[in-house]
């Protein structure tokens, strides 16, 4: 490794570390990350490492990859969220050589330190976008295959001829592949990859080498697909793993939106509320794309709108879908250094260096999705609270919803039961869920439950399963006011 290699990587790894530190909730500085889907992540790895199966013993939909990238925290509970912060941060250094990468191939010629502050300012944009929702979403470490691929891919275009290169193909195969198992919705990009590279392959190359090309990218997923296989399959899971993973996902949310809805939601939703991000990714391809070859191009928009449309196609909205679209928040930054480069005298950059020095942190911590919960104290969360009740022998339901973290913070038992937390999915798509999580209520089997209303409803009106009043009696109540819910604490009623 030379010099300017280990500068770079410590540079990218200081400036991950500060992003991670300030604009996510995985943070030594908070005591837990209060998103659902982050605490269904970790509660699944703990298990995971204590014999339960994902799947199998756990009903949860993400992909195993995902999984295991928190058993680093899963194995040191008592730090919580600090081994995923200590993942994220290595993530994000990657991350950060990605967009290096790719801005040294959309500004040719560019010195190293323009590419260093040009990835330095996309993550901060992508980390202040309301989509990256506090940290630690599957989207966040898929950006990372996508970065790399899209480098790829834009290289073969700009080449004279594309050439089936087995080293390239493996490995987007491969990078394909860890998409395919932390999120597989994401995997459009890589649809319009293989087109993009197929179509240019064939014309320079011939059609056997285009044939070739696809055989060597889908030996790449093959090989980064069998370590799953194998062990889902040694243990007698390989089913539950398809079936949980693939076929639910696919068929059991609800798609009653329209079209239209679908088109309006671009404006409702992806440019009101992440309008600095949108808007630099349009504006960044566009100037970066425009008066190039066609084949470049088409590299760019292909691969770009094929992921917005699969991320979105089945109708299905959260706010942390839009975040796999960061990755090309670079040409956005691209197109404005560019601006910066052609216009603003070279005596100003010296005080422009400065201003962006002292405004860098600033805009992390003012305009960062975590600040509300910087003026929270610890005894302020309501899973603390309810911790305090309970021993770490005893059984906790999360009832009828998704894991709010308070298994992390009483350090209590799952039930035995798959359904250790109710998922986004109506109860005639998926009625066991719901009838087995009444059944642990029947049996008394959990010690305690917690269960959640948003402000504007009452308890009745969100739990009208009559058995559970007459089981358990509420011995707590909290509220969370940045997430706007309420929350109370059931413990079981002696017989």
């Amino acid at each position: 490794m030379n010099k300017q290699t280990l500068h770079r990587l410590l540079f990218f790894l200081g400036i991950a570390a500060l992003l991670m530190t300030f604009g996510s909730m995985t943070s030594f500085l908070f005591p837990l990350h209060t998103g659902v889907d982050q605490n269904c992540f970790l509660t699944v790895a703990r298990e995971w490492l204590h014999g339960r199966l994902p799947y199998r013993d756990l009903y949860e939909q993400k992909g195993p990859l995902l999984y295991a990238l928190h058993l680093p925290a899963a194995a040191m509970p008592k730090l919580r969220f600090f081994g995923v912060y200590l993942v994220q941060t290595a993530a994000w250094t990657l991350i950060l050589n990605g967009i290096c990468r790719l801005t040294g191939i959309l500004l040719p010629g560019c010195s190293e330190r323009r590419k260093m502050m040009a990835a330095a300012w996309s993550a901060l944009v992508i980390v202040t976008a309301r989509c990256y929702s506090r940290g630690d979403n599957a989207e966040e470490f898929c950006l990372i295959p996508v970065l790399f691929a899209l480098c790829d891919l834009l290289e073969t275009a700009r080449s004279e001829k594309a050439e089936c290169k087995t080293g390239i193909l493996l490995r987007n195969g491969i990078l394909a592949g860890c998409v395919l198992w932390i999120k597989f919705s994401m995997l459009g990009f890589f649809i319009g990859w293989c087109l993009v590279a197929g179509i240019l392959i064939w014309h320079d190359s011939g059609f056997v080498q285009a044939l070739k090309a696809g055989m060597l990218f889908l030996l790449g997923i093959a090989l980064s697909s069998l370590p799953w296989i194998l062990y889902f399959g040694m243990h007698g899971a390989l089913r539950d793993l398809i079936q949980v993973y693939f076929v639910s996902n696919a068929t059991l949310y609800p798609r009653k939106i329209t079209l239209l809805d679908r088109f309006l939601d671009f404006f409702r939703s992806d440019l009101y509320k992440n309008p600095v991000m949108v808007l630099l990714i349009l504006s960044g391809i566009f100037c970066m794309t425009k008066g190039k070859k066609l084949r470049e191009q088409t590299a760019v928009w292909v691969p770009a709108g094929l992921l917005y449309i699969f991320v979105f196609i089945g109708g299905v909205r959260y706010r942390y879908y839009l975040l796999i679209l960061g990755a090309y928040v670079p040409f956005g930054i691209a197109a404005l250094d560019s601006l910066r480069v052609k216009y603003l005298p070279d005596g100003n950059h010296k005080i422009l260096r400065i201003a962006g020095l002292t405004a860098y942190p600033l805009l992390l911590f003012w305009r960062g999705n975590c600040l509300p919960y910087f003026k929270m104290s610890e005894k302020d969360y309501p899973q603390v609270q309810f911790a305090a009740y309970m021993q770490k022998g005893d059984v906790l339901l999360n009832y009828g919803f998704l894991d709010g973290g308070f298994y992390l913070m009483s350090g209590t038992k799952l039930p035995e039961s798959r359904y250790f937390c109710k998922l986004n999915i109506y109860r005639e798509q998926l009625p066991e869920m719901y009838e087995e999580q009444e059944r642990i209520i029947d049996e008394r089997a959990a010690d305690y439950a917690v269960i959640r209303r948003e402000k504007a409803e009452t308890w009745e009106e969100k739990y009208t399963y009559a058995p559970f009043e007459a089981y358990y009696e509420r011995i707590a109540e909290a509220e969370e006011p940045n997430d706007g819910y309420c929350y109370a604490l059931y413990r079981r009623r002696e017989p």
